[in-house]
């Protein structure tokens, strides 16, 4: 039997060693290199990697770049255009690109084509039928928005905001009992859904029910500083003439919206309702603070300042309502019946003196 050098076995398993270390150290550093590379210059070395598109549309969608998606996402379909979902994603990039800058004008009927794409390559895909519907929605196609939002919760029921969207399409035709029941199956589905509480609020502020303070309360609780609820409960005390509670309503909105213009208008009518025409006129002047051009404060404030015997500041308020809104009618007649008023008076009181 040939005895092996035992020198020489030490020597080649050293150099395997080596070798393996060269190798693998080799390996790392090109990994290192490579995880270096941003998701941009990976996709320069492989424009046609997919999954590199992907991470980059994602990451940009993140970033609030949808111009960006869009145009890997336009690559992607070239690449598969048997994808459904990514006719889904560019539709819905179009589509909120859209509510977000209003002069993209062909943006809305791009998001429309792109999603009737992705419907024709799969037809059980709840998110683009309810896709579809809010793009129709947004269109006032109620009808079919409707037929759409069914679709897509029979595929998947427990969709909260398909059943609020839903709710909205039965409110437009003024169908408000079935917009009430979709309200109500998407609390069901979500209790936390702010919105359904604020729209059952609306419809039945709208009836005068008292029902609306319960779910404009359901609301706050969820969201206390929700200024439009605050202001809708404080109006619907108003409407209903409990003048306390509306003034107390006013009151909570100006802790969070310091300079609401209608929340201190309407508490200046409430005050004129009341005959407390001090305290009215300043609230009509908050509501010019808080907006300088408001015609309607400046003529309300005319007849609080009219009624207060100061016929000077009330012919003021009077001209300057009419400066803004030159065809503005109570104002004209108000200013007119005025000037009526002063010149018999002073007719009068000439006659006297003679």
């Amino acid at each position: 039997m040939k005895v092996l050098n035992k020198k020489l076995v030490q020597h080649k398993f050293l150099t395997f060693i080596l070798l393996t270390f060269f190798i693998v150290s080799c390996t790392n550093t090109s990994q290192k290199a490579d995880n270096k590379l941003s998701i941009s210059e990976k996709i320069r070395l492989e424009p046609n990697n997919v999954k590199l598109l992907n991470e980059r549309i994602m990451s940009n969608y993140s970033k609030g770049k949808l111009e960006a998606c869009l145009f890997d996402l336009e690559h992607c379909i070239k690449i598969d255009s048997l994808n459904a979902k990514n006719y889904y994603l560019a539709s819905k990039i179009f589509f909120e690109i859209s509510k977000e800058n209003h002069t993209k004008n062909e943006y809305p009927n791009l998001a429309l084509d792109y999603i009737n794409k992705s419907i024709k390559i799969s037809q059980n895909d709840a998110k683009a039928f309810a896709l579809r519907g809010e793009i129709l929605l947004a269109f006032g196609e109620y009808k079919n928005a409707i037929e759409m939002f069914n679709k897509s919760l029979e595929l998947d029921y427990n969709q909260s905001t398909v059943h609020l969207l839903l709710g909205y399409c039965f409110k437009n035709l003024n169908n408000i009992e079935n917009s009430i029941t979709c309200f109500y199956n998407s609390i069901d589905v979500d209790p936390q859904n702010v919105e359904s509480y604020i729209q059952l609020g609306q419809v039945y502020h709208k009836k005068l029910d008292t029902l609306a303070i319960k779910y404009y309360n359901s609301a706050l609780r969820l969201d206390s500083k929700n200024i439009n609820t605050l202001y809708n409960k404080a109006l619907f005390y108003q409407h209903i003439k409990d003048y306390n509670q509306a003034i107390e309503g006013y009151n909570q909105l100006f802790k969070y919206d310091p300079f609401n213009m209608n929340g201190h208008y309407n508490l200046g009518f409430i005050h004129m309702e009341l005959e407390v025409y001090d305290i009215a006129a300043n609230n009509f002047s908050d509501a010019i603070y808080s907006y300088s051009n408001f015609h309607e404060a400046y003529y309300s404030r005319g007849i609080c300042f009219e009624n207060l015997g100061n016929i000077a500041q009330a012919e003021v308020d009077y001209k300057r309502a009419l400066e803004i809104k030159p065809d503005y009618t109570y104002a004209k007649e108000a200013y007119d019946q005025l000037l009526t008023k002063n010149n018999k008076l002073n007719y009068e009181y000439s006659g006297k003196n003679k």
